[in-house]
């Protein structure tokens, strides 16, 4: 909402005069000119105005800068009032604005990136409204920015980062074009014995993207090697990459990682603990574990057995259970003592569904494979599968939402423990 004339606050006798006089045009000089609602310094917001105290201003000049805060898309409200000495700006941020995050930039990371887009985009503090300007003039300086590292013509893309409900809660700006591609990972510091898997690891790696989450891909990978021969003391740098390369039409990112020990041998596990399970005894654990006293401390199989224990939680309403699972190793014998505690917490059912985007026709065309009811245990599992179902159950020539798309956005009462479902439906694209 913007200030208009009926909207605005308007004291002292000097305003009235100038109002009521119908005079849009003559102006009046504010003392001073202060801004409340934000955080933002007040020196920054005066100069984004343009506005400057002691200097003549018109009702229309004051109303341009009230629209120029409010097409920013940081406040949905900017109201104003003139006492006769001091022009008062009161601004409403909005709770549309989310931060920003980088995936792809490898020259630099989100605090240099930040820095240097808020030196040319006024107002800019890492974060900002999807459906405003900001958002492109972003774009502007990353562009700008890779053009000097010599990316020309780049392409950036930006993408909603969602939470577990579906709410947006970060915008993601990635390269599109060119792509952005690890060179071999170089692994040093390791033994002979370890050349093999830890040289696969490296060739596995060559022209994956380089995204945010490559060095934890990279680092779990290596990790991999060791602890799947149980060979859990292993410590070893972090994942960095050194300085990118644009080499036909590709920016290449060298990652390397550095084994600092590799821990002196294999542990075995020593024993397995089971406590707060609503599916298994211990009796029934011990029977399933992939792992048993004795055993290599494998953690691929522990791993295994943490997912055996989960699974059944997930379909039966559980959605806030916690499931630790604490190695406690004992250095000197090279064992690991291996514990899994359950705390279930409360048992979650289906609330309200709505759907979005088909027509009654459709939806009771549809909706006969949706499997929950109102009240009945919440699955999370079958959000995903009752569209595959509908697609492998009907015919395809009486699928009336053939080639459509469609996600989920679940949200939770704690205080109801009933789950409201949103399903959106989105149809093919050309």
């Amino acid at each position: 909402m913007r200030c208009r004339l009926h909207g605005c606050w308007l004291v002292g006798a000097l305003a009235l005069a100038i109002w009521a006089g119908g005079a849009w045009a003559q102006t009046y000089v504010p003392g001073t000119i202060a801004f409340s609602g934000t955080d933002m310094s007040q020196a920054e917001l005066l100069a984004f105005t343009g506005l400057h105290p002691g200097e003549a201003v018109t009702r229309d000049q004051i109303q341009a800068a009230s629209d120029k805060l409010t097409g920013t898309g940081l406040f949905t409200d900017v109201r104003f009032s003139f006492d006769g000495s001091q022009l008062s700006f009161v601004l409403n941020p909005s709770v549309a604005v989310v931060p920003v995050r980088y995936d792809n930039f490898p020259w630099w990371d989100d605090k240099a990136l930040n820095a240097a887009v808020a030196a040319k985009v006024p107002l800019f503090h890492g974060a900002l409204y999807p459906g405003g300007a900001m958002r492109e003039q972003v774009i502007a300086v990353l562009t700008s920015l890779l053009a000097a590292k010599g990316v020309q013509g780049a392409v950036i893309a930006t993408t909603p980062v969602g939470d577990a409900n579906g709410d947006q809660v970060a915008i993601l700006y990635r390269i599109d074009t060119p792509a952005v591609v690890v060179e071999p990972v170089h692994v040093e510091g390791y033994s002979g014995v370890w050349t093999q898997p830890l040289q696969a690891v490296e060739k596995a790696t060559f022209g994956q993207p380089f995204d945010g989450s490559i060095r934890n891909k990279v680092a779990a990978a290596v990790r991999s090697v060791y602890d799947s021969l149980g060979f859990l003391g292993m410590t070893m740098t972090d994942p960095a990459w050194g300085a990118p390369r644009v080499v036909g039409g590709k920016v290449l990112v060298p990652l390397k990682v550095s084994i600092t020990s590799e821990g002196g041998g294999q542990f075995r596990v020593s024993a397995l603990h089971f406590n707060g399970d609503l599916f298994m005894t211990e009796e029934q654990f011990a029977q399933r574990a992939k792992l048993h006293p004795g055993d290599v401390a494998n953690q691929d199989l522990w791993k295994q057995t943490q997912e055996m224990v989960a699974a059944p939680y997930k379909t039966h309403g559980y959605i806030e259970a916690k499931i630790d699972a604490a190695p406690a190793l004992d250095r000197a014998n090279r064992t690991v003592d291996y514990t899994i505690t359950v705390e279930p917490g409360a048992v979650y059912r289906m609330g309200k569904l709505t759907v979005v985007n088909l027509s009654e026709s459709q939806k009771a065309d549809v909706l006969p494979y949706w499997k929950m009811r109102e009240g009945d245990v919440f699955d999370a599992s079958l959000i995903p599968n009752f569209m595959a179902d509908y697609h492998r159950l009907r015919a395809p020539g009486l699928q009336s939402i053939r080639g459509w798309s469609f996600h989920a956005k679940w949200t939770a009462s704690q205080d109801a423990h009933m789950v409201d479902v949103v399903l959106t439906f989105e149809p093919p694209r050309g």
